[in-house]
């Protein structure tokens, strides 16, 4: 799976995922930022850190994780018709979340634009992961930077998901009613 980051006009871009088991997805993204989308973000933690629970691993399993729309128009009403009878679950969605605002202020404070915030090893431990891991994305994040502000309108950024499409993305989850016990 390939995802495209386009800078589509001032303070818009645009995600474009080409799969290749799957329908094409688009959307335009809806976290600018000058310097690091919102959902280049969200790429880096979840391929780097290994979460398939979340946007860019439902996604490569097939799914559209509730935001995407396929580029074949005949497809949406298909796509959001098989939505309303079985729910996208992203079991590590807030999880994601909370490595995309973790890597933000870990980057932003390498370049001394603001401080990590006083609660940051909280932060670290709600979000399951090490700050060296967090750290050591930095460098990544400082590429992606620079390619972005070289990108005029129309250009984008091209990044492959590391694992394979289709795979699984956890385990299902047991639809059954608890038992009550008195």
């Amino acid at each position: 799976m390939k995802v495209t980051f386009t800078k589509t006009e001032i303070r818009r871009y645009g995600v474009y995922v080409q799969r290749d088991e799957a329908p094409d997805l688009w959307l335009y993204g809806p976290g600018y930022d000058d310097d690091l989308p919102h959902d280049l973000l969200h790429f880096v933690a979840e391929a780097e850190l290994e979460l398939d629970g979340a946007v860019f691993g439902n996604v490569a399993a097939g799914g559209n994780a509730r935001i995407f729309q396929p580029v074949d128009k005949t497809l949406v009403a298909k796509m959001w018709r098989r939505e309303r009878m079985h729910r996208t679950v992203l079991p590590e969605g807030r999880r994601s979340e909370q490595l995309v605002a973790l890597l933000d202020d870990a980057w932003e404070a390498s370049h001394g634009r603001r401080r990590l915030p006083a609660d940051w090893s909280s932060r670290l431990a709600a979000a399951d992961v090490d700050a060296n891991a967090v750290e050591s994305l930095v460098p990544r994040l400082d590429e992606l930077a620079d390619q972005w502000h070289a990108l005029d309108p129309g250009e984008g950024i091209t990044l492959e998901w590391p694992r394979r499409e289709g795979r699984k993305r956890h385990p299902a989850r047991d639809r059954r009613r608890p038992t009550r016990t008195r």
